[in-house]
C-alpha cells in the first residue's frame, strides 16, 4: 500500500522532470552561447592603416574607414575581439582578433546601426542662458553607412537635412563624431534582438575617447589647416555684456569658455574661426593683428584708397576683412588678379564655417570693411 501511495508523487516528479530538463539543457546551452561583452568604433587612414579605438585626427586628403570591432564571447570570460579590418588597436595597443564581418555563432547575425553625432542647431547667437540648449548634441541616424561592421561610406553631415542644404565641406574635411548600435538577431527583418549594444554615450562627447575623425584640408600658405577642423560644427555669435565678455558666455552653464569648446571642436564663431585661420588658434590677440586699411564697395566695385586690390601686392591669402562683428579670411582669386566678389573667402556666421564667395558672405548693406594682417606674417 505503502508503494501505491508513493506513485503519485513519483509520476509527479517524474513530469516535473520532464518538463524541466529540456529547460535546464536550453539554460545551459544559453550560458554557452557568446554575448555582446564590448564594442568599439574604430578608424583607419591611408596614412595609417591600423584600425584604432578613439579620436583620429588625418593629414589633408587622406581616405577615412570606418569599422566596428566587437567582443564576444560567454558571460564572465574575457571573450575576443572580432573585426572586419587586417590590423586592429583598442585603446591605443595591438590586440589579437578574429578577421571576420559576421558574428561568430552560426545562425545569427549581427546588424549596426551608424548614427552621426552633431549639434542641435547649425548656429545664430548664443547668450548665457541658452548656451546648454543651443549647444546641445545629439545623435543623427547615418543610412548612408549601411548595416554592417564596415562602414559603406564616411558619412555625410545630417544636422541640416531638415532644411534641404547639401554638405559640402564635410564631406572633404571638418570633425564628425560618431555613435553606433549593435544588434544580434536571428533574422534581418526582426524587430527585437537578442542582445544589443551601444558605443559611449553621447553625454561623454569631451572624452578623448570618444569616437571622432578630424580630417584638415590644406587651405594654402600662411592659412593653418586648423581652421577646417571646424567644418561641420556650428556657427555661433557669443552674445555679451560688455561686449568683450564674450569667451565668459558658456561658462555658468557648462563650466567652458567659449575658446575651450572651440579648441574641443565642439563649436566655432566668425573670430575663433578667423582667429584659427591666421593664428592657429582660438585664443588669437587681436592686437597681433595689423591694419592695412579700409576697403570700400561701391557699385560692386572694391577700392581701398580709391584703387583695387591687385593680387599678391594690396591684397594677400590670408588677410582678413570684417565689419566689426564679421570676419572673413581671403582664400584665394577667381583669376583676374584683382579682389573682387567672385574671390574665395572663409566665412562663418551663424551657421558652420564655408569656403564660399565674398558676395555670399558680406552684408548686403555692407559699404566698408576694415582690412588687416597678422602682423607675425612677412
Amino acid at each position: 500500500m505503502a508503494s501505491d501511495s508513493k506513485l503519485p508523487l513519483l509520476i509527479f516528479v517524474a513530469l516535473i522532470a520532464l518538463i524541466a530538463i529540456p529547460f535546464g539543457v536550453n539554460r545551459y546551452q544559453e550560458s554557452r552561447r557568446p554575448v555582446l561583452l564590448d564594442i568599439r568604433i574604430v578608424t583607419a587612414s591611408s596614412g595609417d592603416p591600423v584600425f584604432r579605438s578613439g579620436r583620429r585626427r588625418t593629414e589633408p586628403g587622406e581616405k577615412v574607414e570606418l569599422a566596428i570591432a566587437l567582443r564576444a564571447g560567454r558571460r564572465g570570460t574575457a571573450g575576443e575581439w572580432v573585426a572586419p579590418v587586417e590590423d586592429l588597436a583598442i585603446d591605443g595597443q595591438p590586440v589579437p582578433f578574429r578577421q571576420s564581418a559576421d558574428w561568430p555563432e552560426d545562425g545569427l547575425l549581427v546588424r549596426v546601426f551608424w548614427f552621426t553625432v552633431e549639434s542641435t542647431n547649425l548656429g545664430g547667437a548664443l547668450t548665457e542662458e541658452k548656451a546648454a540648449d543651443r549647444l546641445r548634441y545629439r545623435t543623427y541616424l547615418a543610412p548612408e553607412m549601411g548595416r554592417g561592421l564596415k562602414a559603406d561610406r564616411f558619412p555625410v553631415q545630417h544636422n541640416d537635412d531638415h532644411i534641404g542644404t547639401q554638405s559640402t565641406e564635410a564631406d572633404r574635411a571638418g570633425t564628425i563624431r560618431l555613435y553606433a548600435r549593435v544588434e544580434v538577431v536571428e533574422r534581418e527583418k526582426d524587430v527585437k534582438p537578442l542582445h544589443a549594444m551601444t558605443t559611449m554615450a553621447v553625454d561623454r562627447i569631451s572624452d578623448p575617447q570618444f569616437p571622432t575623425v578630424v580630417r584638415p584640408q590644406d587651405l594654402g600658405h600662411p592659412i593653418s589647416d586648423a581652421a577646417s577642423e571646424l567644418f561641420g560644427l556650428p556657427g555661433f555669435e557669443p552674445q555679451a555684456e560688455p561686449a568683450d565678455a564674450w569667451n565668459q558666455v558658456p561658462v555658468a552653464t557648462l563650466g567652458r569658455t567659449f575658446t575651450d569648446l572651440v579648441n574641443e571642436r565642439l563649436v566655432a564663431s566668425s573670430w575663433t574661426l578667423a582667429a584659427v585661420a591666421v593664428g592657429g588658434s582660438s585664443e588669437l590677440d587681436r592686437t597681433e593683428l595689423t591694419s592695412i586699411g579700409r576697403i570700400t564697395i561701391s557699385d560692386g566695385r572694391i577700392r581701398e584708397r580709391g584703387r583695387p586690390l591687385r593680387w599678391g601686392d594690396e591684397i594677400r591669402v590670408g588677410d582678413l576683412l570684417t565689419d566689426g562683428r564679421r570676419w572673413m579670411v581671403i582664400l584665394s582669386d577667381n583669376g583676374d588678379g584683382l579682389f573682387d566678389t567672385a574671390d574665395a573667402v572663409l566665412h562663418c556666421w551663424g551657421r558652420p564655417p564655408e569656403r564660399t564667395t565674398f558676395f555670399a558672405a558680406i552684408d548686403q548693406s555692407t559699404t566698408q570693411l576694415e582690412h588687416l594682417r597678422n602682423s607675425s606674417e612677412p
